[in-house]
């Protein structure tokens, strides 16, 4: 399997601002800065390996440790105790503005996924369009998302005895052999394992489809990293668009570097055919990777949490959207 790499026109005069920049910073001693990504290594870190593994980061100075993932660990409180290294991490939309609710001062860097690529899957013969066709379905949802499933029975006017929720994980047997009607799962993930295994007979409803958009991948950090270091976040961010770049227009070298990172039994026809599922949603319509976010759109974002349940109260976006520290446009 092979993807043609797509460059856009406006991405030239990005390439050459980072050129100029790295002649800059290459006289100067590296800048450690320490990254703390949510998850295990996969695709929607493709950008930043990328960047890694072709030198951009030391290109600006800047020598990247990336701090592997493990469950319960709260990299944000690491990240506000560490001020003396410059550090940043990624995070869920929706769990960013839970940490924020519960007291985290944290903000919005950047984000990596204009969209979130969760959402709910089934089988085109199942014939769902939308929650409302969840009545007398068995709904299959990932822990903790229970509050999702309960807002789109709200939303499409359904009872909640009108369908039965299930808690499941990635087994898409489960799926494909009719225990359950449809199941959550990411775009990027079991979505392009269930279409290998059923091929055009795979949907996917994406969250944004049913109601609930927000972003994905959030670049963040906390005041006090950035009030010290400023222009180091700024480079950080500048070459992780440039990563982004070079992922997207050659996926198999990305595919490579994501491999690196999540073993030798790695798939490579699934890990390419994974980050072509990111493609729209690291650079929708074919945009620049990184692209300013939309304090409206954050607006709606929270919203729709407080009705979810995931937070309480909706508070002023320039609480927490950082500055804008690279532009689309330079």
């Amino acid at each position: 399997m092979s993807v043609q790499p797509r460059r856009h026109a406006s991405f030239e005069p990005v390439l050459l601002l980072l050129a100029c920049l790295a002649i800059t910073r290459n006289a100067c001693a590296s800048e450690p800065v320490a990254f703390y990504p949510d998850w295990f290594p996969g695709t929607e870190f493709a950008g930043i390996y990328t960047a890694i593994d072709r030198g951009y980061y030391r290109e600006a100075g800047l020598e990247v440790t990336l701090h592997p993932f493990a469950f319960g660990q709260k990299s944000h409180e690491t990240i506000a105790a560490a001020t003396d290294v410059c550090s940043l991490g990624s995070m869920e939309g929706y769990i960013f503005l839970q940490k924020r609710a519960a007291g985290a001062d944290l903000q919005a860097l950047g984000v990596v996924l204009q969209e979130s690529p969760a959402g709910i899957m089934s089988l085109q013969r199942t014939g769902l369009t939308g929650a409302k066709d969840f009545a007398g379905k068995t709904i299959g949802m990932h822990k903790f998302a229970d509050p999702v499933y309960h807002w789109l029975l709200r939303t499409a006017g359904l009872p909640e005895s009108g369908s039965r929720l299930v808690t499941v994980g990635n087994d898409l047997a489960l799926l494909t052999n009719g225990q359950i009607d449809a199941m959550q799962g990411f775009a990027s993930e079991e979505f392009v394992q269930l279409r290998q295994r059923v091929g055009d007979g795979a949907r996917f409803l994406s969250f944004r489809e049913l109601g609930f958009e927000s972003y994905s991948e959030i670049l963040f950090t906390t005041p006090a990293q950035l009030a010290r270091h400023r222009d180091t976040l700024r480079l950080f961010l500048l070459a992780t668009r440039r990563g982004w770049i070079e992922a997207l227009a050659h996926p198999d070298a990305a595919v490579e570097s994501v491999a690196r990172r999540s073993g030798p039994a790695s798939d490579r026809i699934f890990l390419l055919a994974s980050l072509e599922a990111l493609r729209p949603f690291v650079a929708p319509r074919n945009t620049i990777p990184l692209a300013p976010m939309d304090p409206a759109k954050w607006a709606r974002v929270q919203a729709t949490c407080v009705e979810i349940g995931f937070i309480s109260t909706v508070e002023s976006v320039e609480n927490f959207l950082g500055p804008d520290l690279i532009s689309a446009r330079p």
